[in-house]
């Protein structure tokens, strides 16, 4: 599993807008749950949520649309179905939601191909009502949504584990935290291939020392192309090269009998 790549300016908005408040430490995690579930956090499909302050626990979210979009491209999912109930004595699950009054819960049931059994998950209207927005509007939309990112994750584990939805979390006092992996790839800014490789090349080329000097100006005006052992190879090509350019200076002649006595 490769790391993934982000430019300084890419690192700089993750951690101002769409993982404020995160450590250091947090933003790999971030970054590895990126990598791990392909979703692209620029395309506001995952975010980093910090509850409580500095000092709060991170939660990692996406969208239902996020969670469907990991199980689709893992080639196995083979279909899903929800039903609602109400709380009335005698209610019975059913394939979709006529009542008045918001559902006392919904069921998902998600097939994966392989699997003898399906996966099954069932959220309760009174632990997820956020009591605002689309929860007073549609509820019965809102806790599908809920059972659905849970029957995801029980048939998908290895690729959606320590990640949850945005409605899953509205209600802020539910906590659930994202457990770090000792598998973490880091997110390491590797440097335009093709500016290493043009520099290389034009030292290479370089006739005299005056033209190095040229190339080491504009080597620091790209400097922000390059990666810092980009920068340093570089560098030390150049070094390389004024040395090949440079004659040894020659040794003082001495004319004197080597061989006569002081």
């Amino acid at each position: 599993m490769s790391a993934i790549t982000w430019t300084p300016e890419q690192q700089q908005l993750i951690s101002s807008s769409i993982a404020p408040g995160c450590t250091s430490d947090e933003l790999k995690l971030f970054a590895y749950a990126c990598q791990r579930t392909g979703l692209d956090p620029f395309s506001k499909q995952i975010y980093a949520i910090k509850r409580g302050g500095s000092g709060g626990k991170m939660s990692i979210q996406v969208g239902i649309d996020g969670l469907r979009a990991v199980a689709e491209k893992t080639g196995e999912l083979d279909g899903s179905a929800t039903f609602w109930i109400g709380d009335a004595e005698g209610s019975q699950w059913a394939d979709v939601w006529l009542g008045s009054k918001p559902p006392a819960a919904a069921k998902t049931i998600i097939w994966r191909k392989g699997c003898s059994h399906p996966f099954t998950a069932t959220a309760r209207f009174a632990d997820f009502n956020a009591g605002q927005g689309l929860w007073n509007k549609m509820p019965s939309v809102m806790i599908a949504k809920c059972s659905e990112a849970q029957a995801l994750r029980r048939a998908f584990p290895a690729d959606m584990s320590g990640v949850y939805t945005v409605d899953e979390m509205e209600q802020e006092t539910v906590t659930i935290t994202a457990t770090p992996t000792p598998a973490l790839a880091p997110a390491v800014f590797a440097g335009d291939a093709k500016v290493f490789a043009a520099g290389k090349a034009a030292i290479a080329k370089a006739t005299s020392i005056q033209a190095l000097e040229s190339l080491a100006a504009r080597m620091q005006l790209r400097k922000n192309d390059l990666s810092q052992q980009q920068f340093d190879a570089l560098l030390e090509f150049s070094l390389l090269r004024e040395s090949e350019l440079v004659p040894p200076a020659a040794a003082p002649f001495n004319d004197a009998d080597p061989f006569a006595d002081d």
